[in-house]
C-alpha cells in the first residue's frame, strides 16, 4: 500500500466527501475514488458508505483511519529527521490563535521566533475556537490554540498547554467588594455583563458558573470582539469575564481594573489542536514550542512583578 493512498483515504475521511477531499489534496475526485476503491477491493472491506450527500466511514473505516494516521505521522517524522540533519529549519507555518494569545503573548513569541528561526515564514490568523477548529480540520492551519472546553472531532488531536484563571474586568474606579485583589461575584450587585457569542467555547463554562453560584446578572450584551469588549468595559458600567493572560497588559492599573474570581475561582484550560493525519513539521513544532514557553511564562506572572 502506498503512502499516497493513505493520504487520499485520510483526506476523504476528514472531509466527509470525495469532492472536498479532492480540493484539499489538489487531486481529481475520480482519482481519489479510484485509490480508495483499490484499498477496499484489495482487502475486501468497505471503508465508507457512499451517498449523494457524501460519505460516512464504516466501523472498518474508522479503525483503518486510526492506523493510517500512525503511518502518515511516522513518514512525516522521518522526513523531518532528514531535514534536521541539515541543521536548518525552513518552511511556512500557518497558525490560528484566539484574541487571548494575540493580545498578550504573540508579540514576544514572534520576536523571539524570528530571531531564532529567520528562514521560517509565519502566517497568523485570529479567530474564536469554533472557526479555528474548522480551519485546522480543513487543513488551512497547521495548528491552533483554543480553550479546552469543547469536544473535538475525531480527526483532530490535542495537546494541553496550561491552565489560566478567569477575571472580572471593569472600568477603573468601579467599586466591587474584593478580598486581597480578588472578587466574589455572588457578593456584588447585579452585573451588566458582556459575554462572548454562543459559539465561543468559554460561553458555556461562564454561564454554568453564574448559574451554579447564584450570581445576579442585570443585563447581558453579546459581543464577539475582544478589543471592542475591552474598549466598552473601560468606558462604561459594563463588565466582562476574561482570561488572566489576556489581561496582563491591564495589570498596570492604567486602563482597566482586573480582579481574579474567587470563592470559587473559574479556570480555563488551553490546548493546541492539529490534524491527526498531518503532524506538525519541524518549523511548526519550533513555533509551537516557543509559543508554549511564552505562555508558561505568562501564566507564572505575578502582579508584583510590575513593581
Amino acid at each position: 500500500m502506498k503512502l499516497q493512498q493513505l493520504r487520499y483515504f485520510a483526506a476523504v475521511y476528514e472531509q466527509g466527501s470525495f469532492s472536498s477531499a479532492a480540493e484539499k489534496v489538489n487531486a481529481t475526485q475520480s482519482g481519489l475514488s479510484m485509490h480508495v476503491s483499490q484499498i477496499e477491493k484489495r482487502y475486501d472491506v468497505a471503508l465508507f458508505l457512499r451517498s449523494s450527500s457524501g460519505v460516512t466511514p464504516t466501523a472498518a473505516g474508522k479503525a483503518f483511519y486510526v492506523e493510517a494516521v500512525k503511518v502518515l505521522a511516522a513518514a512525516s517524522h522521518a522526513k523531518d529527521r532528514i531535514q534536521s540533519l541539515s541543521k536548518s529549519v525552513v518552511g511556512h507555518v500557518n497558525v490560528g490563535l484566539m484574541p487571548t494569545f494575540t493580545r498578550s503573548i504573540l508579540t514576544s513569541a514572534l520576536l523571539r521566533f524570528s530571531t531564532e528561526y529567520p528562514e521560517v515564514n509565519l502566517s497568523i490568523s485570529e479567530a474564536y475556537s469554533g472557526a479555528l477548529e474548522d480551519e485546522v480540520a480543513e487543513g488551512r492551519l497547521d495548528f491552533a490554540v483554543v480553550p479546552a472546553a469543547f469536544d473535538l472531532r475525531d480527526t483532530l488531536i490535542s495537546t494541553p498547554m496550561g491552565r489560566d484563571r478567569e477575571c472580572l474586568v471593569s472600568a477603573l474606579g468601579q467599586k466591587f467588594t474584593s478580598r486581597n485583589g480578588q472578587v466574589v461575584l455572588k457578593d456584588q450587585p447585579p452585573l451588566q455583563l458582556v459575554l462572548p457569542g454562543k459559539k465561543n467555547a468559554r460561553r458555556h463554562s461562564i454561564e454554568t458558573y453564574l448559574a451554579v453560584n447564584g450570581i445576579k446578572v442585570k443585563e447581558v450584551l453579546e459581543l464577539d470582539t475582544m478589543h471592542g469588549t475591552l474598549d466598552l468595559v473601560s468606558k462604561s458600567q459594563w463588565v466582562s469575564i476574561l482570561p488572566r493572560v489576556l489581561c496582563l497588559p491591564d495589570f498596570d492599573g492604567m486602563r482597566r481594573q482586573v480582579l481574579p474570581l474567587m470563592d470559587p475561582p473559574l479556570s480555563v484550560d488551553y490546548m493546541r489542536i492539529e490534524t491527526g493525519s498531518r503532524p506538525l513539521n519541524q518549523a511548526a513544532r519550533a513555533f509551537a514550542d516557543v509559543l508554549q514557553q511564552e505562555l508558561t511564562t505568562a501564566l507564572e506572572f505575578r502582579v508584583n512583578d510590575l513593581t
